[in-house]
């Protein structure tokens, strides 16, 4: 530390607020904790290989408004990034102030970078948890910053920040509940943080980090004063506004999670547009269409599941959720229970997307989901989407496509008197006039794409297989996130032109023969994009979902009163990511058709 030539006073000092929030890990507190606190902060200024940085000033400024204080100056020495050498360099002065009341701690820096750096590597006090910062969000949001928990989408935004008078009025129960909010900016009522005229002040809470921010007060006395009414907030307890509850919640530990129902491999390459190299792309494609995990059994938020890929049963697996600290996502550990010899590549890659939370969803009977390391409180609202069911006899629901006894796609059994598929029901059953053609395969436009000359309407099919058979079968979330992801993403082909570029591109693969003509095969994509370029610039876009999960049977009874809870709740999360789709695609000018089995 450089010598003190002249210390920093009190009163020559006026912070931004901006404190961060700690409580003390060990044993130690008022000034023994501050004691401790002031040589790790001191520890963490050190220079880097572009920033030079010297403690100018450590300077005990003694007890104010209750609080035990200190500040260090520091003088940061800054090599320009626009430069090559030493010649320039870029000088700026920094402050922390260290305040301590009891076990409560404070660290207010004005270097973000080194207040990072500061709060993670403190082992002397820990920051409070999210659910206590909560204490610190009112009504009145001015502005608020979300956070996506859904599968990345092209068409909906992993993040999203909005500006307003009162945003808590302006967030979409149906679109916004995949989201939680990281920050926000509001005004709750705090004694002793109020303006001149007796109104709250706006204060930002950023939960996560522990860190609340309101604005530079006019000098010490009134830092000191609204920091000391920061922590009889936090000593209070008060309750926390249920305003943003459409939100998705987060539960600090896996206490009250149980009865996992359905798990799900969601790899978010799947709905990359680009930079996604193309063996990626196939092994998302592969485990999230082709594989299986059948829950066999559940603990509390623990789960064991057999999977299998391809019809290939690759062994059962246990899933153990270990709880992190409060704000950290859950980390996930597989154990082979059953391990079959043979598929041993395939088993190592099972058990690494089992094991990777950006992958992994698993949904409970609780109510709860597991996303991206995260469980969820998800605010349903308790709609239904006005499903169809249609009949569809002699069709296996469960196979998508016709195969050859190796299970390998044959492009020239779609649509043939023996093919029982879904994509043979399609053909025969769903669309046997206009035109109509496959894109199944990689980075596809859908499964199938309908053009109807007389009504003017342009539809993309997405087929995905059910997860069942059995006619008594319940529905399940996990068989429809998939395919309701991709026809989410894919909603932009509803475009005449978008769409007959990538079909012009494909128009060679093999995949490019499946197209009819009021149900007769076509040679190739001719007349069918001859079709598509005809469209008028008014012609009508619909989407149709078919997954043949979900019944008849199953929905009338799950509107029923003495439903069992855990069938109405999977029947309610099921709606709701429909109802969520169906406004992406109204957003585009398109309307959703989700089709069901008639049973």
């Amino acid at each position: 530390m450089a010598k003190r030539t002249k210390p920093v006073s009190a009163q020559s000092l006026r912070p931004y607020l901006a404190p961060v929030l700690l409580s003390a890990a060990g044993k130690a507190r008022h000034g023994a904790l501050l004691a401790v606190m002031v040589a790790e902060v001191e520890a963490s200024i050190q220079s880097t290989s572009r920033v030079t940085r010297t403690i100018l000033e450590s300077v005990d400024l003694g007890s104010q408004s209750s609080l035990r204080l200190h500040a260090i100056v520091y003088r940061e020495a800054v090599t320009p990034a626009w430069h090559v050498g030493a010649a320039f360099t870029d000088i700026a002065h920094q402050l922390v102030v260290l305040a301590v009341r009891k076990d409560y701690g404070v660290v207010c820096a004005s270097e973000a970078s080194l207040r990072d750096r500061i709060i993670k590597h403190m082992t002397a006090a820990k920051t409070l948890s999210q659910k206590r910062l909560g204490a610190f969000v009112g009504p009145e949001a001015a502005a608020i910053w979300l956070d996506g928990l859904h599968t990345p989408s092209a068409v909906k935004p992993n993040t999203k920040f909005m500006t307003g008078l009162s945003l808590e009025y302006a967030l979409d129960p149906l679109g916004d509940q995949t989201y939680r909010y990281s920050a926000i900016r509001s005004r709750p009522v705090i004694a002793g943080l109020t303006d001149a005229r007796g109104k709250s002040l706006p204060v930002g809470a950023a939960p996560m980090s522990s860190r609340i921010w309101v604005g530079r007060p006019r000098g010490w006395i009134q830092f000191t004063d609204n920091l000391r009414a920061i922590l009889d907030h936090v000593d209070k307890r008060p309750v926390v506004s249920r305003l943003y509850d459409i939100l998705a919640t987060p539960v600090g530990s896996p206490a009250g999670v149980s009865d996992a129902y359905a798990v799900a491999v969601v790899p978010p390459e799947l709905l990359a547009e680009d930079g996604i190299a193309a063996e990626d792309q196939e092994e998302a494609r592969k485990w999230a269409y082709e594989a299986r995990f059948e829950v066999k059994s559940t603990k509390g938020a623990n789960v064991e599941v057999e999977a299998s890929l391809s019809g290939q049963l690759l062994g059962r697996l246990a899933l153990d959720m270990h709880a992190q600290a409060d704000d950290a996502p859950a980390k996930v550990t597989a154990t082979w229970v059953r391990r079959p010899k043979g598929p041993a590549d395939e088993q190592a890659t099972c058990e690494r997307m089992l094991t990777d939370t950006n992958k992994l969803k698993i949904y409970y009977d609780s109510g709860h989901t597991l996303a991206q390391g995260y469980f969820f409180n998800p605010a349903f609202i308790d709609h239904f989407f006005p499903w169809e069911f249609l009949p569809m006899p002699a069709t296996l629901v469960d196979a998508e496509k016709p195969t050859d006894t190796a299970g390998k796609f044959q492009v020239a059994a779609i649509g043939k008197p023996e093919d029982k598929s879904l994509f043979g029901w399609v053909v025969k059953r769903l669309f046997p006039n206009g035109w109509l053609a496959s894109d199944d395969g990689s980075m596809e436009v859908a499964d199938f794409i309908h053009v109807d000359p007389a009504s003017q309407v342009l539809t993309l099919v997405h087929v995905k297989g059910s997860g069942s058979s059995k006619d008594d079968r319940t529905g399940s979330v996990s068989d429809y996130e998939i395919v309701v992801s991709q026809a989410i993403k894919n909603l932009r082909h509803l475009h005449m032109r978008s769409l007959h570029e990538v079909l012009t591109r494909g128009k060679g693969k093999q995949i490019g023969t499946a197209v009819w003509r009021d149900g007769k095969r076509q040679p190739d994509r001719t007349g069918f994009l001859a079709a598509v370029a005809k469209l008028p610039s008014s012609y009508q876009k619909v989407i149709v979902i078919l997954q043949p999960r979900l019944t008849k049977r199953e929905h009338d009874a799950c509107k029923a009163d003495a439903v069992p809870q855990a069938r109405a709740m999977r029947m309610k999360q099921l709606n709701t990511l429909l109802l969520g789709a169906r406004l992406s695609a109204m957003a585009c000018g398109a309307e959703i058709r989700a089709i069901g089995q008639e049973v």
